[in-house]
């Protein structure tokens, strides 16, 4: 019982996030935890990273991740409410009126916002199968996740900025194979990499 209790304590730790914030979905999440993948750094099918774009290595070691697939999330490193607000309005500077890109409710979140490319009918075939969700904040922490081309994919998770969310690929959600986990930046030098990340997955997400 005890485990079960600080299970539940340190799953609510984490803030909301794609489940209600209460027992039921914290079952639900428990329920979902055997379907996790077992190997978040390998994207299928992909050739060798970095051979069609180029990403800088990221410093030091990746984050501690909680256990929990939903709301998922790590918990060691996360950023500063500063790094937050930064991140969250260069996303923000890809959409507007003149853009081909949208702001709305994430559709995988259930909360907070995320970019979109406007017109599907003109999305690629990997943000297509989102509805045109291309990338979304955390505001809790300052990770992001984000869905790329599966050659980018692989590039940003060998070079340390990611991981691969642990029900990527599984049919239970409908979460694409790339729907990569972008940790939280500890710097200035780790926000300007994830800039490029965001503007690489922008500009590839238009067929």
């Amino acid at each position: 019982m005890h485990n079960v209790k600080s299970d539940y304590a340190a799953w609510m730790e984490l803030g909301p996030g794609g489940l209600p914030a209460n027992v039921g979905g914290w079952l639900i999440t428990t329920a979902l935890r055997p379907l996790a993948r077992r190997d978040p750094l390998t994207v299928a099918g992909t050739s060798s990273p970095g051979l069609h774009w180029h990403l800088e290595q990221r410093p030091g070691t990746r984050p501690a991740i909680a256990p929990h697939p939903i709301p998922h999330r790590q918990l060691t490193d996360r950023g500063t409410h500063a790094s937050i607000e930064r991140l969250t309005a260069a996303v923000a500077e890809h959409a507007g009126p003149e853009s081909p890109f949208h702001m709305e409710r994430s559709r995988f979140e259930r909360r907070g916002d995320a970019l979109y490319v406007s017109d599907i009918s003109a999305a690629a075939p990997w943000i297509s199968r989102t509805k045109g969700e291309v990338l979304h904040v955390h505001e809790s922490e300052g990770s992001m996740h984000v869905v790329m081309q599966p050659d980018d994919a692989q590039t940003v998770i060998s070079a340390g900025w990611g991981e691969l969310h642990p029900l990527a690929g599984r049919p239970v959600l409908g979460l694409p194979e790339t729907y990569v986990f972008l940790y939280a930046p500890r710097d200035s030098d780790d926000i300007y990499g994830i800039e490029q990340i965001i503007g690489r997955a922008v500009s590839t997400a238009r067929a």
